[in-house]
């Protein structure tokens, strides 16, 4: 039925109103999706597949988030290009840099105009991007439902370009030649002084010494403005590779020596604890809450398998589940001792009087 509705009626699709789902954030506050009906998810996924091709044959190279054959681990391996120790990663700067509420504030226009899709589809688009939440407001003026299957491709479009903020910034770098008869002598090159590596909403800025980080704020704002969006001035700001700095749940890190370490945050470490231990309390059979705790785990350590994990072993969480288990273990035996201490009392009585009887007899 839904095949049929979409083949005939694509072209003049009507969007309903979204559903509001409120998701806790690790600072406490609750962030709001705007949830499509299937149909309507489904009816974005074809205008997805219709507009992707177009997009990705002309997106930068260093943007990662939610593009087909890219992930967090692209952009974990080129932070490491530009921050191992040949690459002199100990002399740089970071500026970390977070978007307030991009997907309720993004542009429409600034999203719209950068799709191609037919003039049937891209009519239906206007409409979906406007479509209100049920019960709270019949018509958005602006942002995108982070809950719709097309929102990543339409805030990727309108950020498009923002990672590439600071390559007009050169800078001279001074090399050592390190083989043949120049060997040991110093040479000098123009580079790129600022690489930006974005994933969706979330970005960082490497910066080389003598990059102006300043000037790079400023083009920053002027960039967001134009789409109607700003920075977060708490989360925003610049550090030292010696520091360490937080990115996609890793924490990267340069240390006295030079060299480049990567570990999981420990927000991201405290995560996966609480997710644990939250399944254990909130599960049903032993059984199930194993099978979950596993994959849990599982998942955890596949995206963190290229990280240096002497730090974040989960000794303590699997010990904390088999004290679990046995204190389970234990309560299940108690309880059926108390079970067949219960009818063997009940049995009693009728025991004496069969014995009474026999011996009458």
């Amino acid at each position: 039925m839904l095949c049929q509705r979409l083949n005939k009626h694509w072209y003049h699709w009507k969007h309903q109103q979204l559903r509001r789902v409120n998701i806790p954030k690790p600072n406490g506050k609750t962030r709001g999706l705007g949830i499509p009906t299937i149909a309507d998810r489904a009816w974005q996924a074809l205008l997805k597949l219709a507009a992707e091709p177009a997009y990705e044959a002309t997106a930068g190279e260093r943007s990662y988030g939610f593009r087909p054959g890219r992930c967090t681990a692209d952009a974990q391996k080129l932070i490491f290009d530009n921050l191992k120790s040949n690459a002199n990663g100990m002399d740089k700067l970071i500026l970390e840099t977070d978007i307030s509420k991009c997907f309720d504030e993004i542009d429409h226009k600034v999203m719209l105009d950068g799709i191609v899709l037919p003039k049937e589809a891209l009519k239906g688009l206007k409409l979906a991007v406007k479509a209100g939440v049920r019960g709270e407001y019949p018509s958005s003026i602006k942002g995108t439902p982070q809950g719709g299957v097309i929102s990543p491709l339409l805030a990727n479009i309108a950020l498009d370009g923002f990672e590439n903020l600071g390559n007009d910034q050169k800078v001279r770098t001074e090399y050592t030649h390190k083989s043949g008869k120049k060997s040991g002598e110093k040479y000098y090159k123009w580079s790129e002084g600022i690489r930006g590596i974005r994933y969706a909403d979330d970005a960082v800025f490497i910066c080389k010494p003598g990059a102006d980080t300043k000037r790079l704020r400023e083009d920053i704002d002027k960039f967001l403005e134009s789409s109607g969006l700003k920075i977060n001035e708490t989360k925003t700001k610049v550090s030292k590779t010696t520091d360490g700095f937080d990115f996609l749940g890793w924490r990267f890190r340069v240390n006295s020596r030079g060299v480049f370490k990567s570990t999981p945050s420990w927000e991201n470490y405290a995560d996966i604890k609480s997710k644990v231990k939250t399944t254990w309390k909130n599960g049903t059979t032993t059984e199930a809450r194993l099978k979950t705790i596993e994959s849990q785990i599982r998942g955890w350590r596949q995206y963190h398998k290229n990280c240096d994990m002497s730090k974040h072993s989960l000794w303590s969480l699997n010990h904390w589940v088999w004290r679990k288990l046995r204190a389970e273990k234990r309560r299940m035996a108690q309880k059926e001792a108390e079970k067949a201490r219960r009818l063997a009392i009940k049995g009693k009585p009728l025991g004496a009087r069969l014995a009474r009887s026999h011996q009458s007899r």
